[in-house]
């Protein structure tokens, strides 16, 4: 794919309640009701960083990237910044793109932090991953009751870990410490059904 552009990292986002509802002027962050995201660098709110004239280059193409293991795949892919709210990923900015349609050079590819690079997906990613949604959806309610028990007795980090996380690596402790909170509670068979991998890249 072409690379005659430059790439700009804004950084990760994370999802939180914010203590005041207006910025130094008064003037309100968000419409009510909405959802919130900063910058993990520096706690700055996503509306306030992406109403800054100066925070984006013009005509540049902004896109989140989502974890999927150890690597980052391209989500969102917009010219317009209002459209994108990246809360969970992280966020680029392309500048220099010439084309039109920039879904068309940037969806579904990987991207790499150190090279500042694009890639095209594989077919399947690198390692066994889980969607968190996955569990929710392959739950009964019964169930989802029990493991929303489970996760109700863990500590605020780790509360805070699942609750931000989108995806579930199965080398990670925390798959770990799931699988067996979930064999206990419904069995070996069942937990591997709730926590199979999940096809992150079928369309």
């Amino acid at each position: 794919m072409s690379t005659d552009y430059t790439v700009i990292d804004h950084g990760r986002w994370l999802s939180y309640v914010p203590e005041q509802s207006s910025d130094e002027n008064g003037a309100p962050l968000a419409p009510a009701g909405a959802i919130f995201c900063k910058r993990e660098s520096d706690g700055i709110d996503w509306y306030a960083y992406s109403r800054n004239p100066e925070t984006f280059k013009p005509g540049s193409v902004k896109i989140t990237l989502y974890d999927v293991g150890s690597a980052l795949l391209t989500q969102q892919v917009y010219f317009d910044a209002s459209f994108v709210f990246p809360q969970n990923t992280r966020l680029v900015e392309v500048v220099g793109f010439a084309g039109e349609k920039p879904h068309n050079e940037f969806q579904r590819k990987f991207f790499d932090l150190e090279t500042m690079t694009f890639n095209e997906a594989v077919p399947t990613p690198p390692q066994k991953i889980i969607a968190k949604a996955d569990i929710w959806r392959r739950a009964t309610d019964e169930e989802a009751d029990t493991i929303l028990y489970i996760l109700s007795q863990q500590t605020t980090r780790k509360r805070r870990i699942f609750n931000d996380a989108t995806y579930i690596d199965h080398t990670d402790s925390m798959f770990a410490e799931m699988l067996q909170a979930l064999t206990a509670a419904f069995g070996e068979a069942r937990a591997v059904e709730l926590l199979a991998p999940s096809d992150m890249l079928s369309g």
